[in-house]
């Protein structure tokens, strides 16, 4: 057993003041959260009776403030809220500061897992004053490190290792060691998204170090999973499942299903890049069950967008999509947009695989639609969390200002000017900010007229750019070819090979077509295995000349590469007919062509040279 939890329960037993015991049941809840979830209810039950028997009504807001908590970790997510705020109201209005600031953080963390940051941010921030102002740096530090959160969430990673560091530098104040490792752990997060592996496991392994020192076991089950993380990222996988294993047996051990659950996810990600796909099936289902019997319907989502997402790489498509499908009513379910739009594009993907655009077309719309909305709220999200972090630091600056006006005012001039210039800084970050959302924006528009497997341009692009080449071709009297490319037997290629053969097949023929115009010409994806060339300023002859060597290059590919077995050709009609009203016709006609080719046996241009 833990020794914290020991001692807690030694406390709870000897203890006979009943208001006492409800502190000690209240630390004891903040245990048991994350790997008991069950035994974490049973004190909280315990707390609300208690509270009602001895009529304390910080009791009680205590009580409500860790069952919001606990029907939170149970996805039951319109009753955590109703608790959680109730606790903040009855605490407030009992003047409990302690128990304010500790509502305050409970409020920041729903937000923050709800995905609704500028209220978390709200709430942690209003956390950091109430707690500051009656210095209780333990709250402090948990509104700092909630802070950070928000910060690392939304991107602004050095600001989040600013917070991060503040709650480390307290915690280490305080002597604090098993709060530490867990801001450790937050630490570790931005290295990763910083690109930092090496530092990353460094904060890791001194978080395991604190843990094993403690006595910790599910701290040191957490960091065990934490490096496994760390390796899989590194490539080093087998390590990676060395450490998952590890973690695995601890949670075992301590009966902690919570974790098991997490390491068995981890486990089955690094058995797909291994390529065991079987075993990974088993180990993912195994988890979702975990999470299942948990009510943890976050964990149980992921595993699903897993398992779909194994399924369709298996060929299985109708049960991948069946799994999927029903993530994607579990997350409409629970409102989480991020966990949507992945649904979405893991749909489109064995639909576009199976041959269903009309279906593919239909969740990648969806997909598109919740990305852009997304992007719009982080970026204007960003921006506010960094204004409101700036704001905070101004007024934590002018209050020590104040306080040491009398004594030293030379010092307090000094910092004014730093504050000052931090305005300014934040000025020019702000600026930074609206550049990198223009310049996303602008990513966004590209990516909505490229097509996301062979990267080339989509069908979109190729109908609005063809209808304008064709009306300067029409006005200025210059020649324009259009070329559709077809890959000869395609359905026996994925039927043979597998469909992820036949991905890799679209993508080495969209290189090629692409690599073969000029600055002028483009290639795009018309649709399945068609692409189509559009040769700018070029007659028949010349568009002909370019579509053979297209045609070449595509035969005389090293296909072995992918499979011994396997060969590609390409049939490609070409059209070039000024008369003809429209692009709509200059296609078509491209199209017939192709058709011929077809007819002649494959693997040529037509018409003929």
């Amino acid at each position: 057993m833990n020794q914290t939890l020991q001692a807690l329960e030694a406390q709870l037993n000897q203890t006979q003041a009943l208001s006492e015991k409800l502190r000690l049941l209240d630390e004891l809840y903040q245990f048991l959260r994350h790997s008991d979830l069950r035994r974490a209810g049973q004190v909280v039950e315990e707390m609300l009776v208690l509270s009602k028997e001895i009529a304390y009504p910080a009791g009680r807001g205590l009580a409500l403030k860790n069952l919001g908590d606990f029907h939170f970790r149970q996805g039951n997510l319109p009753a955590a809220q109703g608790c959680l705020e109730e606790a903040l109201s009855v605490l407030r209005r009992l003047g409990e500061f302690r128990g304010e600031a500790s509502a305050l953080n409970a409020l920041g963390h729903f937000h923050y897992f709800q995905g609704n940051f500028p209220k978390a941010l709200e709430y942690y921030l209003e956390a950091l004053e109430v707690s500051r102002k009656y210095e209780h740096k333990v709250l402090e530090a948990e509104a700092l490190n909630g802070v950070g959160l928000v910060q690392y969430t939304l991107g602004n990673h050095q600001e989040a290792a600013k917070y991060f560091l503040r709650s480390l530098a307290l915690k280490r104040e305080l002597g604090d060691h098993l709060s530490q490792a867990e801001t450790l752990t937050n630490l570790g997060m931005v290295y990763l998204e910083l690109g930092d592996l090496a530092g990353a496991a460094q904060l890791y392994r001194e978080s395991l170090s604190i843990q094993q020192a403690l006595g910790d076991r599910q701290g040191e089950a957490s960091a065990l999973r934490n490096l496994g993380v760390v390796f899989q990222r590194l490539g080093r996988v087998q390590e990676a499942l060395d450490y998952h294993q590890q973690a695995l047996q601890i949670a075992s051990q301590l009966g902690s299903p919570q974790i098991r659950a997490t390491c068995l996810e981890n486990q089955g990600l690094a058995h797909v890049a291994l390529g065991n796909l079987d075993t990974a099936l088993e180990l993912l289902q195994a988890a979702k069950a975990l999470y299942q019997e948990l009510s943890h319907r976050l964990g149980e989502l992921s595993t699903l967008l897993q398992i779909g997402l194994l399924l369709g790489r298996k060929g299985q498509p109708d049960i991948a999509i069946q799994a999927l499908q029903q993530g994607l009513e579990l997350a409409e379910e629970l409102g989480t947009q991020k966990l949507l739009l992945e649904f979405h594009q893991a749909i489109a993907g064995v639909f576009e695989a199976g041959q269903k655009p009309a279906l593919a077309l239909y969740h990648l719309r969806q997909a598109l639609e919740i990305e852009r909305k997304l992007h719009k709220e982080q970026q204007a999200q960003r921006t506010a969390a960094l204004l409101a972090g700036f704001q905070v630091e101004k007024a934590r600056q002018e209050a020590e200002i104040e306080r040491l006006r009398s004594t030293e005012l030379a010092r307090a001039n000094r910092e004014l000017a730093l504050a000052i210039e931090s305005l300014r800084e934040a000025n020019a970050e702000k600026s930074r900010l609206l550049d990198k959302l223009r310049q996303q924006s602008a990513e966004l528009e590209r990516l909505a007229r490229q097509d996301p497997l062979t990267r080339l341009h989509n069908r979109r692009y190729l109908e609005e750019n063809l209808e304008r080449e064709f009306a300067a071709s029409k006005r200025y009297k210059f020649p324009l070819s259009v070329a559709l490319v077809d890959i000869d037997h395609f359905k026996q290629i994925n039927d043979t090979f597998s469909h992820q053969v036949g991905d890799d097949v679209l993508r080495i023929v969209g290189q090629i077509l692409e690599s073969g115009c000029r600055g002028v010409d483009f290639a795009a994806r018309y649709g399945g295995e068609e692409f189509a060339l559009v040769f700018s300023q070029t007659d028949l002859a010349g568009a002909l000349i370019a579509c053979e060597r297209v045609r070449q290059r595509i035969e005389q590919h090293h296909w072995a590469a992918l499979h011994p077995d396997l060969k590609v050709t390409v049939s490609i009609g070409v059209s070039c007919d000024p008369t003809l009203p429209n692009h709509e016709k200059l296609l078509a006609a491209a199209d017939e062509q192709l058709y011929r080719a077809k007819r002649a046996g494959r693997n040529r241009v037509f018409p003929q040279s």
